[in-house]
């Protein structure tokens, strides 16, 4: 199920629109990506980039142009998860993930 929460600020206010990696929610998250500032890519440290990763680089490097072309910004935020995982070594899975997202063009900040 997606999960949507707002919140408000002295600049107005924040919706967080939360969906899962499953691939039935590819719609949404195209019609999510068209009204977003930031975009949260969440990728599992034992599994790398996936389809469902593949597709959320691609919405964010078309709306990225999109915003820039109305003077606005969309930043991409990675977080990676399952690092606490018996077996997984950090260093070597944010490697790895660095590796397999620069292949989409997408340099983070460990790099």
């Amino acid at each position: 199920d997606e999960t949507t929460d707002s919140s408000s600020t002295n600049t107005g206010a924040v919706t967080f629109l939360d969906t899962p990696g499953h691939a039935a929610f590819k719609h949404m998250r195209e019609c999510g990506s068209h009204c977003t500032d930031i975009i949260v890519l969440v990728i599992a440290a034992d599994d790398g980039v996936s389809d469902q990763t593949r597709e959320v680089i691609k919405l964010y490097q078309t709306q990225k142009k999109a915003s820039e072309s109305r003077g606005e910004e969309l930043a991409l935020l990675i977080a990676l998860t399952k690092i606490d995982k018996p077996g997984i070594d950090l260093e070597t899975s944010v490697r790895n993930v660095d590796s397999q997202l620069l292949e989409y063009g997408v340099e983070t900040e460990t790099m």
